[in-house]
């Protein structure tokens, strides 16, 4: 018996679709395309702005009363920059700094994060909502309210510290004496305490997406707390690792209010990060073209990582498949 004698004719082949649009493959960047035509439109003119402004010799003075002394220069802007100890000093401060505001805001997020998991409903709510209290707070008013907490005369930290040791001498502690304790302990406080809100939340949102499945079967073949953690939960959030702790790389390796509004505006040498150093040069030195190199090389030491962020996504993409 054929299939005539049963079914009737064979349906007739549809024909291949053509075109751009064809199988639905293109859709996704004819749609991606108005965001990039947009995002291109408003940052293509300032970027070359900035590079033209890194190969010639402009300041304030030259820019607004005699613009007739500004003139190109070639690369001796980068060579002036990149020559100067100040610069090199700055940038190692601030990748130590860096290092240090992502270890220690990602391990503690994670940690609060963990604890949220296990505490009741009540208390996850009121956490939650404390946290986006803090975060709703600008960096701004929580460096000056750090800086009232750190102060040696009055300061909260200083008085607790006197009512647990009942040592006079700690109740007028200089914390911002000393340029090492005022930017890797009080300014790394209130930028931790600031990044922490978007940690917890975004990791407890994470952790909630690992299979209870897969912790049950890592539990039933003798797997430890640490050892479930480190094989079942790290591989299922890591793609989000790897986004947080981008964002907080580019974050805190350019942090500028925290720093400024914790010095009163006036933050000495020992306390120059890229960002302040940034300002010192072209807002206060008012040198606009050494300001544009500084620039340069923050957006190359940031792509670096961003260049090693988009690798490891791309790897997670493909073993995915």
């Amino acid at each position: 018996m054929t299939r005539s004698d049963t079914a009737g004719p064979a349906p007739a082949p549809r024909p291949a679709a053509r075109g751009f649009f064809a199988a639905g493959r293109h859709i996704p960047y004819a749609l991606i395309l108005p965001a990039v035509a947009v995002l291109l439109g408003i940052m293509a003119y300032p970027l070359f702005r900035l590079f033209d402004l890194s190969f010639q010799n402009i300041n304030r003075y030259a820019y607004i009363v005699n613009p007739s002394l500004g003139k190109y220069i070639g690369f001796d802007g980068f060579g002036k920059i990149l020559g100067d100890g100040q610069f090199w000093q700055v940038v190692l401060r601030s990748v130590y700094f860096t290092a240090e505001l992502v270890i220690l805001s990602m391990v503690l997020g994670m940690l609060f994060a963990l604890l949220l998991n296990r505490v009741s409903n009540w208390v996850k709510v009121t956490v939650i909502t404390v946290l986006m209290f803090v975060w709703a707070i600008p960096a701004l008013v929580s460096g000056t309210v750090f800086r009232w907490l750190f102060a040696s005369n009055g300061g909260v930290v200083d008085y607790i510290g006197f009512l647990l040791t009942g040592d006079e001498s700690v109740k007028h502690y200089d914390w911002f004496g000393d340029p090492t304790v005022g930017l890797y302990v009080v300014s790394a406080s209130v930028i931790i305490w600031g990044a922490l809100p978007f940690l917890v939340l975004g990791l407890n949102a994470a952790l909630t997406q690992v299979p209870k499945e897969l912790m049950e079967a890592a539990k039933l073949d003798g797997a430890g707390p640490l050892q479930a953690f480190r094989h079942v939960v790290i591989p299922v959030i890591r793609p989000f690792l790897l986004v947080t702790t981008a964002l907080s790389f580019i974050w805190d390796f350019q942090v500028f209010a925290q720093i400024f509004s914790l010095r009163n505006t006036s933050p000495e040498d020992g306390y120059w990060t890229i960002g302040i150093y940034l300002y010192e040069k072209g807002i206060v030195a008012s040198k606009y073209s050494d300001s544009s190199v500084i620039s340069i090389a923050m957006i190359v030491l940031m792509l670096a990582v961003l260049v090693f962020y988009i690798r490891q996504m791309l790897k997670i993409g493909a073993n995915e498949r």
